[in-house]
């Protein structure tokens, strides 16, 4: 019985689809549904996020409009397709949709950006799970000499196991690679590749498996995260792909950042990492000068916003590894605490977009912390 109410109940919500089309999908996923509401993906429009605002506030402006749609609002056609944003349901509840992302059938390759390919059919959507290929309709599967029955599938949509974009991360690639300004300058630095053969992925890392099942009509013990783990949520789990290898000398130590990710970190504009550095002495507590990873757009070797930029000026991300020297040398019995971090945006880019009061964009966010001992 409670099959029928939630197969009615999802054909009621289908009939708000143009409204909402994502609040369809919390009839079967609300676990998902509701980390997903938090996530970056829906506060990514002008509306929801006050960094993307006021990028765009100062942004100039032309005939084309609000260009930046493909990626942050791809669902609102309007501004997709016409470059006119403004303050609707779409860009506020769902800027980009839960059917957006799992509509994509493939990625498009171009230089200043890329682009996704849609699947054209309707009600079929792509998704991945080890182990399971192929396509599936919906149906009732029965056992216990028909006794009892289940639902194989979902009764709203088809589902797609065999898209390998969806195991590998590539998916992500449409908006999350590069985005060139008119001088040909990557303002995101996020494919920047290390390795080939990387055994992470943007969905390993970002959508890790948490408790909770995916779906109601067929329980699951886990489900890829829809928060998308990063610098809003979850901040911590990106420690887990960096480690430190440190180097103990006469005079001072050195610290290597190990990025096991497949792609520079802190590369975003106006971002910072921050490595904290304190020691613990008997009763005495030494704070280290902090060192700061940041890459610096700029113009005629002076900063300025990421679409006038020409060249770089600094450039101290981590890629594949990153060296760091302290010149504090440590001692027997010293506690020595290392605190890898990030800032949304630096407190100077905070000043120039205008958000220097709202301490949450410039907050340090723990991405990972190890003591060692001497």
């Amino acid at each position: 019985m409670r099959y029928l109410f939630l197969l009615l109940g999802t054909f009621l919500f289908t009939a708000q689809l143009e409204a909402n089309e994502s609040k369809v999908c919390q009839a079967c996923h609300p676990i998902i549904y509701e980390e997903y509401y938090e996530s970056s993906h829906r506060n990514a429009s002008i509306y929801n996020n006050p960094i993307h605002n006021a990028m765009w506030e100062k942004h100039p402006k032309d005939e084309k409009g609000y260009t930046c749609a493909k990626c942050h609002s791809p669902s609102d056609l309007d501004a997709l397709q016409n470059g006119v944003v403004t303050k609707n349901e779409t860009q506020v509840e769902e800027p980009i949709s839960c059917m957006y992302c799992h509509s994509i059938k493939d990625i498009q390759e171009g230089d200043s950006s890329n682009s996704n390919i849609l699947v054209d059919k309707k009600r079929e959507y792509y998704t991945a799970q080890d182990g399971k290929k192929g396509k599936v309709e919906y149906e009732m599967k029965s056992s216990w000499f028909g006794l009892k029955k289940e639902p194989k599938s979902s009764p709203f949509h088809k589902i797609d196991y065999d898209n390998e974009n969806y195991y590998n991360g590539n998916v992500c690639m449409g908006c999350h690679s590069h985005t060139n300004n008119d001088h040909g300058f990557d303002i995101t630095m996020l494919d920047a590749l290390i390795s080939e053969d990387d055994k992470n992925s943007c969905v390993t890392c970002h959508m890790p498996q948490v408790a909770g099942s995916k779906v109601t009509i067929n329980e699951t013990k886990t489900h890829a995260y829809h928060g998308i783990a990063g610098i809003y949520h979850k901040s911590t789990n990106m420690g887990e792909y960096i480690d430190f290898k440190l180097s103990k000398m006469s005079e001072g130590f050195s610290v290597n950042i190990i990025n096991n990710s497949n792609h520079a970190l802190f590369g975003q504009a106006f971002r910072q990492g921050i490595l904290k550095a304190e020691i613990k002495r008997g009763n005495k507590t030494i704070a280290l000068e902090p060192f700061v990873f940041e890459r610096i757009l700029a113009r005629g070797g002076v900063e300025v916003m990421p679409w006038e930029a020409n060249e770089v000026i600094k450039d101290t991300l981590v890629y594949a590894k990153r060296e760091v020297s302290f010149s504090e040398t440590l001692r027997s019995g010293d506690k020595l605490t290392l605190t890898l971090g990030v800032q949304r945006i630096s407190k100077e880019g905070a000043k120039k977009l205008g958000l220097e009061l709202d301490k949450e964009f410039t907050k340090f966010r723990i991405l990972k912390s190890e003591t060692f001992s001497f």
